[in-house]
């Protein structure tokens, strides 16, 4: 097959302009995080097993951006209009106080029409996630638009840290994803395929693309005793404990913080500024939690689930005299 690569359908150059190229050699194992929530945060692995590693997509944190999105607009158009009245002057009137209501409304429904939009790329799915499997030395991927299975060599796999420029009103920045190039040969013609990875890259330059490629690397020479690893995936919750689990979340990092000497220390500027991140961050992660709720994850094909051996075991069921045994 691999004589047809005449007509092998490449990448746009531009998807790789400011793009870093790594290499397959001495992985840097003092760099790599060594806490459980790095790993999963900073490098996007979600969890790992003896033969596979299963990641997150950059894709997938885009997602999450826009619909967090919503609850930020939310967030920026209330202290927006309660800035604003508080300076006017003149006597409060109906129109005063419509007009930065009317304001907040097209500012939230734009964060929505974004949101959606976002979604229309995705089709009906919130995203999907990467597997890693060393025993195939394969990288499996299922697109969430067309729910196609891509299956990628890793020995063939070019790793470079990518270079995604952000321009917003709140300024520039740029995040620097691991990118995974390979070639789908099972595509008519042949396709040169970028997986993006869901690492943290964020204004770093692509040391977190360079610490999870490091990370993948050792993980497929020497397997998953040799690495941290990273955080259980959390069981699904109802809606409203879905909710609340950020603020838990964030209640328990405070308790932890300001327990220390450090943060006792600095507890005049450390709570107002937790209480900030609690309105401007934790609520719309909360939202996009509820938002994004009934949305589903594209699901790998059960024969992938069996080889890289994340198959849900179900606990097995007797029965005695028409009872339910529970084992």
């Amino acid at each position: 097959m691999k004589n047809t690569t005449d007509l092998l359908k490449r990448l746009p150059r531009n998807l790789l302009i400011g793009a870093t190229r790594f290499s397959r050699e001495h992985p840097d194992r003092s760099a790599m995080p060594t806490e459980t929530s790095l790993v999963g945060q900073a490098l996007g692995v979600r969890r790992m097993n003896d033969q596979c590693v299963e990641l997150e997509p950059y894709g997938n944190l885009v997602r999450n951006v826009y619909a967090s999105g919503i609850g930020i607009s939310m967030v920026m158009a209330t202290g927006i209009s309660i800035a604003g009245l508080s300076i006017v002057s003149e006597p409060m009137s109906w129109r005063l106080v419509l007009y930065p209501l009317v304001a907040s409304a097209v500012a939230v429904a734009i964060a929505v029409l974004m949101y959606l939009c976002t979604r229309n790329l995705f089709g009906r799915f919130r995203g999907g996630f990467i597997r890693i499997n060393r025993r195939t030395r394969k990288l499996y991927f299922v697109t969430p638009r067309d729910e196609h299975l891509m299956s990628l060599d890793w020995d063939d796999l070019e790793a470079m840290a990518g270079y995604i420029p952000i321009v917003s009103q709140a300024g520039y920045t740029s995040r620097h994803p691991l990118y995974l190039i390979g070639v789908d040969w099972d595509q008519t013609p042949p396709k040169e395929i970028c997986v993006s990875c869901g690492n943290l890259g964020w204004r770093d330059n692509g040391e977190s693309a360079r610490q999870l490629w490091d990370y993948l690397q050792i993980f497929m020479a020497e397997g998953p005793e040799a690495l941290p690893k990273p955080p259980p995936v959390p069981p699904r919750l109802s809606r409203g404990q879905t909710f609340l689990r950020v603020y838990r979340d964030w209640a328990a990092k405070f308790r932890r913080d300001l327990s220390t000497p450090k943060g006792k220390r600095w507890s005049p500027l450390l709570v107002p500024a937790k209480l900030l991140w609690l309105v401007c961050m934790t609520f719309p992660d909360s939202l996009a939690e509820v938002i994004e709720y009934d949305v589903p994850y594209t699901a790998f094909p059960e024969e992938i689930d069996e080889l890289c051996g994340f198959v849900e075991k179900r606990t097995p069921v007797m029965r005695l005299n028409g009872e339910r045994l529970d084992q």
